[in-house]
């Protein structure tokens, strides 16, 4: 199994970093639909934890944790800022009632939750000693 492991400030301009470290452990996985998914995925939440949990603030920090084994790429993500309404998760499986040709009319509440969960096979939240932690994972389709 390879493992890595990122500690971010939570600036916005560290963010590609995310995106870019997983594609460079996964990128001989998965394929690169696959990839632009999990980047998709992992840059929305890096983004979350910024503007929700921190709130803004750029001198908090952010851990990424990758690991992939030969069958998954496993990711958390850990922040100590705001806890994140058990509400929210409900979210995830409720579908969005919007037009996506109207940029200006796009959903607020729960759209970025509900890319994390379309690009990942599962996607899980807990709030443990004062942390948030979010585990993404997505599943290596052997090819055939």
């Amino acid at each position: 199994m390879n493992q890595v492991s990122l500690t971010i400030d939570s600036r916005p301009e560290n963010v590609p970093l995310v995106g870019a470290c997983a594609k460079e452990i996964a990128g001989q996985s998965f394929s690169i639909d696959k990839l632009s998914e999990i980047e998709q995925a992992l840059v929305e939440t890096v983004n979350n934890c910024i503007e929700h949990a921190y709130c803004g603030s750029e001198d908090r920090q952010i851990t990424i944790k990758y690991a992939l084994s030969k069958d998954r790429l496993f990711v958390e993500i850990t922040d100590q800022g705001k806890g994140l309404d058990p509400q929210c998760l409900k979210k995830l499986t409720a579908e969005l009632d919007y037009n996506p040709s109207d940029i200006d009319c796009l959903p607020e509440g729960g759209f970025g939750l509900n890319v994390i969960n379309s690009c990942m096979d599962e996607v899980n939240y807990r709030r443990e000693d004062g942390k948030n932690h979010w585990s993404l994972t997505k599943f290596v389709v052997p090819l055939t």
